[in-house]
């Protein structure tokens, strides 16, 4: 199937942080005055659970509180771990991944383009003014602030929507088995999954199955 839309993720699908993700958290805990109690990789596994943050520090606040119990550490002052993260990251120091500016040139020369992205308003807005690509999409759902984040199928309805797209005539490309494949599929979507090197695997038996799997948002390019 050709699709006729196409809908992006934005983090680890188009873009990537170019700051130190170890130094980052590091100096987050270090910031905070909280002794170290859990690895980045453990931060990044929880955080694809949070689903209910409206803004980025509740979303560090819960991710944090997640991993903290999962660590027995009692109590811990995730509040201050949040603050420090959210002052810590810089959301224009972006680039892209390697391959995504040309699957998306390519994708809107055949097809209408949106992005639905789990971030907020402002902290997404951010990294798309750093890439140069605020206006390449005909559509964007800032899910933190309008709907309830994926893999809800909210956001992917709501751009359909404001796409007058039908949802089988429509991909979705992102790299987060949970939120960006469950999402589409849920939504009625083909399921495009690119996963980034920190991309955690799917289970065993999953519930939704992409339709594509690529290494490289390169191939993105053999969809049309």
């Amino acid at each position: 199937m050709t699709p006729d839309t196409v809908l992006f993720d934005l983090d680890s699908t188009l873009c990537r942080s170019t700051q130190d993700d170890r130094k980052l958290h590091a100096e987050a805990f270090a910031r905070a005055g909280v002794e170290p109690f859990c690895t980045p990789e453990e931060v990044r596994a929880a955080a694809t659970t949070v689903t209910d943050a409206d803004t980025d520090r509740e979303f560090f606040r819960h991710v944090f509180e997640r991993v903290g119990a999962r660590a027995d550490e009692g109590p811990i002052d995730a509040d201050a771990l949040a603050a420090a993260t959210v002052e810590l990251r810089d959301p224009t120091a972006v680039e892209w991944r390697p391959g995504a500016r040309q699957a998306l040139q390519r994708a809107r020369q055949h097809a209408q383009v949106g992005l639905v992205t789990n971030g907020t308003r402002d902290t997404q807005r951010a990294k798309l003014d750093a890439l140069g690509i605020a206006d390449a999409f005909e559509t964007i759902v800032y899910a933190a602030d309008r709907t309830e984040p994926k893999p809800s199928p909210a956001p992917f309805e709501t751009a359909l929507a404001e796409l007058d797209a039908p949802a089988d005539g429509a991909l979705y490309v992102g790299n987060d088995y949970r939120a960006d494949v469950i999402g589409a599929k849920r939504a009625g979507l083909t399921a495009c999954w690119i996963p980034d090197e920190h991309d955690l695997d799917p289970p065993a038996d999953p519930t939704h199955v992409p339709d594509y799997r690529f290494a490289s948002p390169t191939e993105l390019t053999t969809v049309f």
